[in-house]
């Protein structure tokens, strides 16, 4: 490839400014049903008939656009070529000078990703499987008008879980899953027990609570990264839990900036942090809501519950994040309750994560103090799918058991040696 055409390829890209004579915003080509099918559920988020989409491969693609008008959003992928970076330059000298390219592809290396952001100057790029969640994250703020407003806080991802209604669950998911982010996937996870006077995380995990999540919204003035080691309660290698458990009698004045100082610390420490949010209405859960990356709503099978997730999906909308909650269906199958169909049908559109009735195995968990994800069951495999759409987590736990016994075998040799 001539250092000539790499030039005109980044100047094609780099340009962001507007020109008339587009006939469609946004162009969409991608090389399978799986992928076409995420693209297709964000982009009617975004930026709902203003999009074509089509499943066709890169070189096909090509040729498209060469008979056709060049849009002013391209979303290409090169998974599967031989030379992606050659069937980009071909494909530069098809397009117009103002055109954003955005490409999805199979190759994970850092490398790759520098050459085509810094070196061919495309806006930005994703490996598959894609998510709904990836693909708002990281598109996002190129598939709006200006109204999407994209993270800009280095550190961790925050993920708030609310129930649709009480005792729908989010509590059980929700410490499952950080649990699972932790001790398989091997992401430095917290998970934040909101409610300061009820809070549960500790029952299903196993262990205990002090006063450092009262102290952290009473008097944020006094947290810091070491305030965290000291007060969060270690539950594995790499999850801890923090939270507290306030008497009944006492009323615990909040500082106005408490949630939100907390978790700029806890995302400079942390690669998740798990917030489990007791009331969609208290005003310090208010704003922790408004603090989260992604927003996570549990609903049981019922017609109550459904009703209330329809009003925070609702209620939602006025976010500038620009991501839609996922919605998890749990409990699916529960005795007398609504069917797949009838909850697809009220909510418009099917729940991203369903997670079936198993209450054996959750009761016998949550009364021994370890987390259900543990062991392996059709509910872990719910919390892996969970782990994908959330945190952009592929279940990769063959990997993670190996890492364990290699570690094992190794500080075992060490013995021996020593």
């Amino acid at each position: 490839m001539s250092q000539a055409k790499s030039l005109e390829l980044s100047s094609s890209l780099e340009s962001s400014k507007k020109s008339s004579g587009h006939d469609s915003q946004i162009q969409a080509f991608v090389s399978d049903p799986a992928s076409e099918n995420v693209l297709r559920e964000v982009l009617d988020e975004f930026q709902p008939g203003n999009f074509s989409l089509s499943c066709l491969t890169c070189a096909q693609a090509t040729g498209r656009l060469r008979r056709g008008s060049t849009p002013k959003i391209l979303i290409i992928d090169v998974a599967g070529e031989d030379q992606p970076i050659t069937s980009l330059v071909d494909l530069a000298n098809t397009l117009e000078p103002d055109v954003r390219v955005l490409v999805i592809g199979d190759r994970q290396d850092a490398n790759f990703y520098r050459q085509l952001t810094r070196g061919l100057g495309v806006a930005e790029y994703l490996y598959k499987p894609l998510n709904r969640s990836m693909v708002a994250r990281f598109f996002g703020p190129f598939l709006t008008d200006g109204d999407y407003e994209p993270e800009t806080t280095r550190g961790g991802r925050v993920l708030g879980f609310l129930s649709a209604r009480g005792g729908a669950g989010a509590t059980t998911i929700a410490a499952n899953l950080a649990w699972y982010l932790g001790e398989v996937a091997r992401r430095h996870t917290l998970i934040l027990d909101a409610d300061l006077y009820t809070g549960s995380v500790s029952v299903l995990l196993g262990t205990k609570t002090d006063g450092g999540l009262r102290t952290a919204f009473e008097s944020p003035q006094r947290v810091d990264e070491l305030f965290i080691e000291r007060s969060a309660q270690r539950i594995g290698e790499r999850c801890d839990v923090l939270g507290s458990q306030v008497d009944l009698s006492e009323s615990v004045p909040v500082a106005s900036n408490g949630p939100r100082h907390l978790i700029s610390i806890l995302k400079k420490k942390y690669n998740f942090v798990i917030a489990d949010i007791p009331d969609f209405l208290e005003e310090v859960n208010r704003n922790i809501i408004d603090i989260c990356d992604q927003r996570v709503v549990i609903l049981d099978p019922t017609l109550p519950s459904l009703r209330d997730t329809l009003r925070i999906v609702a209620a939602s909308r006025s976010s500038t994040h620009g991501v839609r909650p996922l919605i998890v269906l749990n409990k699916f199958g529960q005795p007398g309750s609504l069917s797949l169909s009838e909850i697809a049908n009220g909510l418009g559109r099917q729940p991203d994560v369903v997670v079936p009735f198993l209450p054996k195995i959750l009761n016998e968990a949550e009364i021994s103090g370890y987390p259900a994800v543990r062991n392996r069951s059709a509910f872990r495999s719910s919390i892996e799918l969970l782990a994908q759409e959330a945190a952009s987590v592929s279940a990769n736990e063959r990997s993670a058991e190996r890492g364990s016994f290699t570690r094992f075998v190794t500080d075992f040799i060490g013995r021996i040696r020593k």
